[in-house]
Order: C-alpha cells, then sequence, then structure tokens
C-alpha cells in the first residue's frame, strides 16, 4: 500500500504542480477498500491463482496507516 499510495500522491503532487499536497484520511481508506475488495472478495473466485486471506487485508490497513502517518513528515 505504500508503494501504490506513493505513486498517487506523486502524481496529484505533479498535476496539480504543488509539492505541499497531502491525501487525506478519506482517500487513504478508500484505495485501501478498493485494493481489499478487489484482491481479497472479487478475484479468489475468478482465478485459482488467487486467494483470499484475512493477513493480507491486515496488512494492507497496516501499510495504509503508515502511509497516512508518514506523509506528514516533511
Amino acid at each position: 500500500m505504500p508503494i501504490v499510495l506513493s505513486i498517487c500522491l506523486f502524481a496529484v503532487q505533479y498535476l496539480k504542480k504543488d509539492k505541499n499536497i497531502r491525501l487525506n484520511l478519506i482517500t487513504v481508506f478508500s484505495v485501501f477498500l478498493m485494493y481489499t475488495i478487489y484482491f481479497e472478495v472479487v478475484l479468489p473466485p475468478l482465478h485459482w491463482r488467487y486467494t483470499a486471506d484475512i493477513f493480507d487485508v491486515f496488512l494492507y490497513l497496516i501499510g495504509s496507516g503508515l502511509f497516512y502517518l508518514l506523509q506528514k513528515l516533511p
């Protein structure tokens, strides 16, 4: 999640030409929720390669939380 969210943050900062923009909590939570639903609910029944794992959801949440806290640092 930190990699995906960092790419999103960089893209927004580049497009807006403002390095002071930060992703808000709702945006970070939305990305977490979309990844959780897509990779843990939608894909596992469609293809044998994907497995649903609650541990991954926990790690998505931790990564999202760390990103949200660390992006505030200068």
